[in-house]
């Protein structure tokens, strides 16, 4: 296979493609080659992006990809970057005549998704927002809007809990933690930790699920959850353990904070770590995110809230979406293990009871599942997908979400509300699949 640098604008395709209509294939031009085949693959791209053309011939003795008369005698593909107009030709030629024939990238068009967001704006739904969009390759559109820039650091509220989880299962990965041994075996290298018997049957699975039985958001909750520099982790999750059960564990679904509270203890317990060094060693280096994801500064926050307390940029957040998108791959590197990404976005709450989930009244059929850190959508919240679509909402708009059917993910960042995210994600996500479909 051929690869090249970026080629130049098509603009002298126009007469070539005209002198091809008396050659492409059963013209008069007899004896000339014969071009069976020429495509491009994919179809639709993003500009900048790579594509293959590939193409078989007949009785050639030259041929020229159009623009810039690149000689490809001999070979029957080459990859290279898409300009800006997605048009490309390839001349075949002998001693009897030539023939010309074209093949055309659609390239993506997300300027609909920036009006969308101009109009969130303008109208005062939302003061600012930051967006970024990519597959499995890497970005696809970013914008800023109003008061948020692109690579500010804005408040995650839940959509901390996406993150959280996948630090947590790299230590599953490296043996260090089971996701179906009681958390309490754990807990005991810890000779002061009272872990009463009531909880004794508590996984970490249940912890990152919301199975627990532990409180809700729905419930009182421990103070602990609220202090991060008046406490410390142990100390929460000690007072979280100490705590009432509000079901048996492992039979309802309650969603909060306290439960990943307890869990991120015991990652840092098994690990020798503090949570903020074991979540930049095993999961901000490898992506490269350089602190534009942050649970706060160890210096002072000693409790960080894993399950509501992060910030990141829109952009830095992807990356963690690419993770997911590519089985626990980033860039050709090893993040999680295929096997944790499948626990991850498996359904863990099919049959059980809801005591608690934070979507509106008018929202509660939306999201019918629950995976470790992430809701599934319904179906028919993304027509024109096959899905499945998971996603992890915060209390001040945050919306991440990853389409496995067309293998692309979305992060948008705002300062509002769940329901104004949730909105807005609905005004996007047709924009984006439409794009990506084609339809």
């Amino acid at each position: 296979m051929i690869r090249l640098p970026t080629l130049r604008r098509l603009s002298f395709l126009l007469p070539l493609l005209l002198l091809s209509a008396c050659g492409s294939g059963r013209s008069s031009n007899a004896g000339a080659p014969v071009i069976e085949s020429f495509s491009a693959s994919p179809a639709r791209v993003n500009a900048g992006r790579e594509v293959t053309l590939s193409w078989r011939v007949r009785d050639a003795d030259r041929l020229l990809l159009l623009p810039g008369n690149i000689d490809v005698t001999g070979t029957n593909e080459i990859s290279l970057p898409v300009t800006d107009n997605g048009a490309f030709a390839l001349q075949a030629s002998n001693e009897r005549g030539s023939r010309t024939q074209p093949a055309t990238v659609v390239l993506y068009d997300w300027r609909a998704v920036g009006d969308a967001l101009d109009s969130a704006v303008s109208a005062g739904t939302i003061d600012g927002a930051s967006f970024a969009l990519i597959d499995r390759d890497g970005p696809l559109y970013t914008a800023e809007r109003g008061d948020i820039a692109l690579n500010q650091m804005v408040p995650l509220a839940s959509a901390s809990k996406l993150p959280t989880v996948m630090a947590i299962l790299t230590l599953v990965d490296t043996g260090q933690l089971a996701l179906d041994r009681p958390v309490g075996d754990y807990l005991a290298r810890d000779a002061g930790f009272d872990w009463p018997a009531d909880k004794a049957a508590i996984t970490l699975r249940m912890l990152l699920a919301h199975t627990a039985g532990f409180v809700g958001l729905g419930d009182t909750q421990p103070d602990c959850l609220l202090l991060e520099r008046l406490s410390t982790l142990r100390d929460c999750a000690q007072a979280i353990a100490k705590t009432t059960l509000v079901a048996a564990p492992g039979s309802a679904f309650n969603y909060g904070g306290a439960d990943m509270q307890v869990a991120a203890y015991v990652a840092t317990l098994v690990s020798g770590e503090d949570w903020q060094d074991l979540f930049a060693g095993r999961i901000g280096s490898p992506l490269g995110l350089g602190g534009l994801l942050s649970y706060g500064d160890p210096a002072v926050v000693s409790n960080p809230r894993v399950a509501g307390g992060a910030v990141a940029s829109a952009p830095a957040y992807a990356r963690l979406l690419r993770v997911l998108l590519n089985d626990g791959l980033y860039d050709g590197r090893r993040v999680l293990s295929t096997a944790m990404v499948s626990e991850l976005l498996r359904n863990q709450t099919t049959g059980l009871p809801v005591l608690y989930q934070p979507f509106p009244a008018d929202r509660t059929t939306d999201y019918p599942g629950y995976g470790l850190g992430v809701f599934i959508s319904a179906p028919r919240l993304h027509p024109g997908s096959s899905g499945p679509e998971y996603s992890d909402p915060g209390l001040f708009g945050a919306t991440p979400w990853i389409d496995l059917g067309l293998g692309y993910g979305g992060v948008l960042l705002i300062e509002s509300t769940t329901d104004v995210g949730l909105d807005l994600w609905d005004q996007l996500r047709p924009l984006v699949i439409r794009q990506l479909t084609g339809t």
